[in-house]
């Protein structure tokens, strides 16, 4: 983290914080409403279907806010190990313009897409790879 300074580390960490805690309720109201979900009545085809999707998108919304959760939280302690902003792949600075726009990258964009055309790292949220 030698390569950023006090300024950026701060930013950096205020945005992670700040994304942990709004996950953290997600996961934790998302997590009740599929438990509370599981009750419907049989008794329309239809309405049951449409229940069933929902609870399943719910599901899905739900594991996507919990890994990306475990993602804030690993850049979080990388942070405090001081080992954040360092590429796992290279060991080399990953620039602060890359850590603004995605703060829990572990690679630099041209590890990323090393790895990504090696078939060795996916992107969790599908977004297109972003030129540095």
């Amino acid at each position: 983290m030698e390569h950023l300074s006090k300024d950026q580390v701060a930013r950096l960490r205020a945005a992670l914080e700040d994304e942990a805690e709004q996950l953290r309720g997600r996961v934790s109201t998302g997590g009740q409403e599929v438990a509370e979900n599981t009750n419907v009545d049989p008794g329309d085809v239809e309405d049951a279907a449409a229940h069933e999707a929902g609870r399943y998108r719910a599901r899905q919304l739900l594991t996507r806010d919990r890994a990306r959760l475990t993602e804030v939280e690993a850049a979080l302690a990388r942070m405090d190990e001081g080992s954040y902003g360092i590429c796992e792949e290279t060991d080399e600075p990953i620039p602060f313009r890359r850590l603004e726009l995605r703060p829990t990258t572990r690679y630099t964009a041209a590890a990323q897409e090393a790895l990504e055309g090696e078939g060795g790292v996916e992107d969790p949220h599908g977004d297109e790879p972003i030129a540095y």
